[in-house]
């Protein structure tokens, strides 16, 4: 399954408890869509977060952050790079 990027920018940073609230609100969302949670990314100053999924396309992650009302910076699909390429 492709790998999803979705961007976030956060002004003023993020608190902990907001990261909750959001997956909270996406995780149903998701369900529907076949869209699965890989990792996430916060900068230190938590102004900045790139989460990955795998999903079937970017538009299934999109119509699950809209679905759920969390907004978003971007969403983009993704191919992953490793050591042996």
């Amino acid at each position: 399954m492709p790998r999803m990027i979705v961007e976030y920018v956060f002004d003023p940073p993020a608190t902990e408890e907001e990261f909750d609230a959001a997956a909270a609100k996406l995780d149903p969302c998701f369900e529907g869509r076949d869209v699965r949670w890989v990792r996430s990314f916060v900068s230190l100053d938590r102004r900045r977060r790139i989460c990955v999924f795998d999903a079937p396309d970017a538009e299934a992650v999109r119509q699950s952050y809209r679905s759920a009302g969390v907004p978003f910076e971007r969403i983009w699909s993704a191919e992953e790079i490793t050591e042996d390429d």
